[in-house]
This record gives C-alpha cells, sequence and structure tokens, in this order.
C-alpha cells in the first residue's frame, strides 16, 4: 500500500504542475490516436476531428485525460503487482511446469512386484518417483538395457524406467539385435530429465544453503 501511495502522490505532482500536465495531456493524445489509427479503419483527419469535438465538449478536458490517464495507470499497477514467474518453479519442463512435475512424482510411488523380485523375495519400493529418479540418474545417464545386472529383480528396467518414458524423462531407445533378431532397448536419461534433474539440483541446493546454520 506504501508503494501504491507514494506512485499516486508522484503522479499527482507532476499532473499538478501546469507545463507538465500540458506536456503529459499533448502526449496521452497523440498516444490514442496512434493506436487508433493503427487498429482502426478511421483516417487521421477523422480521428483529428473526433478528438477536437471531444475537447470542445463541455466535459472539463482535465476530467477527460484523467479518464484516460487511468485507464493506462491502472494497466501499468497491474503490471507491476503481477505475481512474478520463479526462475526455478514455473520453468517449463517438457508437458509441464517444473512445480507441476515436482509434485507429480513426489506424491506418487509405483510399488509393483516383477517376477525377479517375487523369486528372490524382494519387496517393491515404497519410495516416491522423485526420489527415485534422483537416486538412479547415475544408471539412467549411462544407459539402462535389460542385460544391466543391478540385483534389483528387474524392477529398474521393467518397470521404473517406463514409468519415467511417460512423464518424458527419459528416452526409450530402440536397436535390432541382428545376432537373435530382435529389438534390443534401452533406457536413457533425455534432455527434459537431464533439465529437470538440473532445476531439482538447484532446489536441493537452495533448501540446504537455507537450513545451514553457518549461512
Amino acid at each position: 500500500m506504501d508503494k501504491l501511495k507514494k506512485i499516486w502522490e508522484a503522479i499527482l505532482k507532476i499532473w499538478k504542475d501546469p507545463v507538465w500536465s500540458k506536456v503529459i495531456s499533448a502526449g496521452i493524445i497523440l498516444l490514442i490516436a496512434t493506436i487508433w489509427a493503427r487498429y482502426s479503419n478511421y483516417s487521421w483527419q477523422e480521428i483529428y476531428d473526433f478528438f477536437i469535438l471531444l475537447l470542445t465538449y463541455k466535459l472539463p478536458i482535465f476530467v477527460f485525460l484523467s479518464i484516460i490517464g487511468l485507464y493506462f495507470l491502472t494497466k501499468l499497477l497491474i503490471r507491476l503487482f503481477k505475481k512474478k514467474i520463479d526462475p526455478i518453479w514455473d520453468e517449463q519442463v517438457g508437458n509441464y511446469k517444473f512445480k507441476e512435475l515436482y509434485q507429480i512424482l513426489s506424491n506418487q510411488n509405483f510399488p509393483v512386484e516383477t517376477v525377479g523380485m517375487s523369486w528372490s523375495g524382494r519387496k517393491p519400493p515404497e519410495e516416491d518417483l522423485l526420489t527415485m529418479f534422483h537416486s538412479y540418474i547415475t544408471f539412467f545417464n549411462r544407459g539402462l538395457n535389460l542385460d544391466d545386472n543391478l540385483d534389483d529383480g528387474g524392477y529398474l528396467y521393467g518397470v521404473l524406467a517406463p514409468k519415467l518414458v511417460g512423464y518424458g524423462l527419459l528416452d526409450k531407445i530402440e536397436t535390432k539385435n541382428l545376432q537373435i533378431d530382435v529389438m534390443d532397448i534401452k533406457y536413457q536419461t533425455s534432455e527434459i530429465g537431464q533439465k529437470f534433474y538440473a532445476l531439482l539440483e538447484k532446489t536441493l541446493y537452495l533448501k540446504s544453503n537455507k537450513k545451514s546454520p553457518n549461512r
């Protein structure tokens, strides 16, 4: 409110000045005429005649110009007080804002049991997808193949990776295996996934700095 009051007082001070008020009035009229000419089919002469008619009308000129000035002032104030875009949370990541995808992954887990997990007696992981993506980013950056022995019962390759493909975080890369005539599938971090991980690291860094007592 103090900021708004100061802006309003500054505008009134300039407007009350006899010289500046005339300059502003002429400028507003010229601006409106230019905009009107740009977006209408009226000629410059017709626009000029219209403003002369308004200015010779019984309505005082300062009231007329004040109404016009109030319109532009309102647009300016809306722009000033409009919610600022956060450079991290509002960043576009694929089809989502970073904040949206962060919340989706952090609020969702995928405890699906594979056949290999059943044989080994291993239970499905309970961690959320965000934590798991962050934990296994090294494997995804390297590229995850069916032949990789991760001792996880096939969960990473058969369950988690295809799930993350759906959010655009991983690419599904298919290549033909000429030896046995089948398609080999590899999962690897996509450009979207790399961008998401970089933003995620920034948030973790900022959180750790806030918690640090030495900062």
